[in-house]
């Protein structure tokens, strides 16, 4: 057993760059206030198939974590390693969204977040137009629509036959739906592809919060900021044209 998670731990450790920018930017977000205990992920492609990404808990710790709170898993949310060994929790189950993205385009990282501008638009299911200088470098940040409780109601039958891979949290139910979640995700990565070659994309879920895909950690995170402020700039703009 040790043999083999030999190379995963030397992974992880020659990789201690990448982690400490995810534990930095996980900080930066609690206090730029765009996420909460309500939920937040961050994740990095190491390589073709390997996923560093943050355990769950992360909001309840205030975003405070260190490379001890992260963990290694594939592409199809497996299990590779954790520098804790003591340490049971596993990645958020919504990083099955992130995955599904990796697969489709050229994506290596991706954060999570529920901040309440852009959630205000996935709430009314409607996609956030650029209207800032800096959003119209990304295009429109659309919308995933699956409905969570509608979806769990009414699969409950092929819901308790799932099985959920190791490396994820394992809620059957959240999981089913991350999974839809995460292929429409992935059929607008696909889609738009070649805006990679120039910046990221950013997505949201129906009353869920906002995903920003990157070519690397800080530009997904700089890429869902400005979707952010931009989803500001246009409520406020609201209150002026009354």
């Amino acid at each position: 057993m040790e043999e083999k998670m030999l190379p995963y731990k030397e992974i992880f450790d020659t990789n201690n760059t990448v982690a400490v920018n995810i534990c930095e930017l996980a900080k930066i977000c609690w206090d730029l206030q765009l996420s909460d205990s309500t939920g937040f992920s961050i994740s990095c492609k190491i390589t073709d198939n390997i996923i560093m990404t943050d355990k769950t808990g992360t909001g309840f710790r205030r975003n405070k974590i260190t490379p001890a709170d992260l963990v290694l898993i594939d592409l199809d949310g497996n299990f590779l390693f954790s520098p804790d060994k003591t340490d049971a929790r596993k990645a958020p189950v919504n990083v099955v969204i992130h995955l599904e993205g990796y697969k489709t385009s050229d994506a290596i990282a991706c954060i999570h977040w529920h901040d309440p501008y852009t959630n205000a638009f996935s709430c009314l299911q409607k996609n956030i137009p650029p209207f800032s200088l800096q959003s119209k470098l990304i295009g429109d940040v659309e919308c995933v629509i699956v409905d969570d409780r509608k979806e769990k109601k009414q699969h409950e039958k092929e819901i308790s036959k799932l099985l959920v891979p190791n490396g994820l949290h394992s809620r059957k139910d959240v999981y089913f739906v991350m999974k839809k979640i995460g292929k429409k995700a992935g059929e607008i990565l696909q889609r738009r592809n070649d805006e990679f070659q120039k910046h990221g994309i950013v997505i949201t879920h129906f009353e869920h919060g906002l995903f920003s895909f990157g070519r690397s950690l800080d530009e997904a995170f700089d890429n869902g900021y400005r979707s952010v402020r931009n989803a500001q700039t246009i409520l406020y703009s609201k209150l002026l044209s009354t």
